[in-house]
């Protein structure tokens, strides 16, 4: 089993419910995902008349939290019986009205519309507070968050010393990160300057921190060497080793498709290799990932796609859609389902992990990296994360997560979004599997 990543910039294929209107019974919205215009509210946006449930409407952020914490919300409704859930009706009926009156008040909908207007903006930046706070409070008791143990920051200061020209600021931009099976060591990509991809494989060790190259720094001559490595396409894992397939920039190639080499390494160091190792057969893994699928198995526009995973039974995609709008969508394929809108967002949403073997997700959520598990669509926080996070990995085993965030490793609380990025690792010690 692996986990597979979203892209990340190289690459390419490869909160509040609105109860008030739904505690008569009001069916959840059927309607199907689509661009960022008509994101659905939980509530049939055609029946609003309130300033505040028009308000809602009109602006697609406010809507997918209507929805998301609509999803929460009946999710933990439908454990309960007799008086916790008259009692949990009741909550909600009266958060709703709280959020009414703190966000809302009495303004009209044109006041609260009106987008160059400081009503607006306390009016959205309230509701977005509002809803964000009880989507974790219902989140959390619908499904248990998953509890972590912080291990430590990956120290890259070797990194920008080794590639100095990738350097900006004491710090080197990643392509991608893998975790071992179990967890104990990582492999870093690094990118290519002149093609789109990673040039350059480094070996991570947990333990010690102990960081060392995989495969030779790239060429930085105008006319490459035939030997020299072009990009990275394939790795595998077998126990404390890391195998690569590099594709060489050859007599006149491209760099794109050149001849292959093979390169090993442990912690102790690495080496280019005579032949393909045996030991890593069956274990490769591509840098990039990919599926194959036919176009008339999938609904979405394909030019909006950024990113495509799946397995036997479920297509997992996410769509630009523009203006800075990302959705995060899966379908079945045996037999072919309607899309089901997971997430909806920005860029980040493209940085989703993908379990091919236990069909599920890890993704940047708004209220932190989250789990989804797609059969049974149940979302489940990871503790120790924040919004604004973003997820590079997970081992084979469950045990251990790797992500980035401009919070101290394991916070959870408002980023400075001038902070420098670090890269965390947690054992994942509550209900990971």
């Amino acid at each position: 089993m692996t986990w597979e990543s979203g892209p990340k910039p190289f690459l390419r294929l490869g909160g509040l419910f609105l109860c008030a209107l739904a505690l008569g019974g009001v069916a959840p919205s059927t309607a199907q995902p689509a661009p960022s215009a008509t994101v659905p509210a939980s509530f049939d946006c055609g029946k609003a008349t309130r300033a505040v449930d028009r308000f809602i409407c009109a602006n697609a952020a406010l809507r997918w939290q209507d929805l998301a914490l609509s999803r929460s919300y009946r999710a933990v409704l439908a454990k309960l019986a007799g008086p916790a859930r008259a009692a949990l009706v009741a909550e909600q009926r009266d958060w709703v009205g709280e959020r009414d009156r703190r966000c809302a008040a009495d303004r009209s909908f044109a006041e609260l519309n009106d987008a160059a207007s400081w009503v607006h903006d306390q009016a959205y930046d309230c509701m977005t507070v509002v809803y964000l706070g009880r989507r974790q409070e219902l989140g959390d008791r619908a499904a248990a968050p998953i509890a972590t143990r912080v291990i430590g920051e990956i120290d890259l200061a070797p990194l920008a010393r080794a590639r100095p020209e990738l350097a900006e600021n004491g710090r080197v931009p990643i392509a991608g990160m893998r975790l071992s099976p179990d967890g104990s060591h990582v492999a870093i990509l690094l990118p290519s300057q002149e093609l789109d991809g990673p040039d350059q494989l480094w070996l991570y060790r947990v333990a010690d921190r102990k960081l060392v190259p995989v495969t030779p720094p790239p060429d930085t001559r105008a006319k490459h060497p035939a030997d020299a490595v072009a990009l990275l396409t394939g790795f595998a894992w077998r126990g404390g080793t890391l195998f690569a397939i590099a594709s060489l920039w050859g007599d006149g190639s491209d760099g794109l498709d050149g001849p292959q080499a093979y390169y090993a390494a442990t912690v102790a160091g690495g080496r280019r290799l005579r032949d393909k190792p045996a030991e890593a057969d069956n274990l490769w893994e591509s840098v990039t990932g990919g599926l194959v699928y036919r176009e008339d198995e999938f609904s979405d526009d394909l030019d909006a796609v950024d990113s495509l995973r799946g397995n036997a039974g479920w297509l997992v995609w996410t769509a630009d859609r523009g203006h800075g709008t990302v959705d995060l969508h899966i379908r079945t394929r045996k037999p072919p389902g309607a899309p089901y809108l997971v997430a909806w967002g920005g860029w980040e949403l493209a940085s989703f992990l993908f379990d091919d073997a236990r069909s599920r997700l890890i993704y940047p959520a708004d209220i932190g990296i989250a789990r989804f598990d797609m059969a049974t669509r149940t979302e489940r926080r990871i503790t120790g994360t924040w919004r604004g996070d973003l997820p590079y990995a997970v081992s084979a085993d469950q045990g251990t997560l790797l992500w980035a965030t401009r919070n101290a490793c394991g916070d959870e609380h408002e980023a400075d979004p001038n902070a420098p990025e670090r890269f965390c690792l947690a054992a994942m010690t509550g209900g990971a599997i």
